[in-house]
């Protein structure tokens, strides 16, 4: 029983021997529980909800337009290139269109939503009839002049571009909603600087 007891001992003695070898210093021990939910952190600053906008562009050069012409009336367009009018926003977004009119009487300087009309400075012989019309990759300002004239060159306008789905202050807005909205109203939703 003696012998028994002795070579248990010493299996004990040479297996604990070789787990203290088999350890070393770093070695990385069993993963333990998980640590109580940490406190929330600060509020990051108010963001632009994935809103795209241009800074002001100067309407120059007008192009005629080769295919609305007739009696009555000039037309002229202006294209602002951008690869952030994909088929997405085209088919589900909004993108707004402002001008400031250099010429317009009643508003010069103004930022005005397009469609928007302005006649001549001194009288109401001619209308300037603005609206915006969307391509791939391209927002098209149009100017219908009618009888006759030309755009001002230094007409400047400005897109804002709101994906589809992008809720504004928790809800979704239509095209009415922001048509009702001053241009100071919808840089302080979206956070764009004026």
């Amino acid at each position: 029983m003696k012998n028994k007891a002795f070579v248990l001992c010493c299996s004990i003695a040479v297996f604990s021997m070789v787990a203290i070898a088999a350890c070393k210093k770093g070695d990385t021990g069993p993963k333990g529980d998980a640590g109580a939910q940490g406190a929330p952190g600060a509020a990051g600053p108010k963001g632009t909800a994935n809103v795209i906008y241009s800074a002001w562009i100067s309407t120059n050069p007008w192009a005629p337009s080769t295919t609305s012409t007739g009696t009555g009336k000039a037309t002229y367009y202006y294209d602002i290139a951008s690869t952030k009018v994909t088929q997405g926003i085209i088919d589900s977004g909004t993108v707004l269109v402002y001008a400031k009119f250099v010429a317009d009487p009643d508003g010069n300087g103004i930022a005005k939503l397009l469609p928007s009309i302005y006649y001549n400075v001194g009288g109401a012989t001619t209308q300037f009839r603005f609206q915006h019309g969307l391509l791939l990759n391209t927002i098209r300002v149009i100017c219908d002049v009618v009888p006759t004239g030309i755009p001002n060159t230094s007409n400047q306008v400005r897109y804002v571009i709101i994906p589809g789905g992008t809720p504004a202050s928790g809800r979704s807005m239509t095209m009415s909603d922001y048509s009702k909205m001053s241009y100071e109203e919808v840089c302080r939703l979206y956070n764009i600087p004026e």
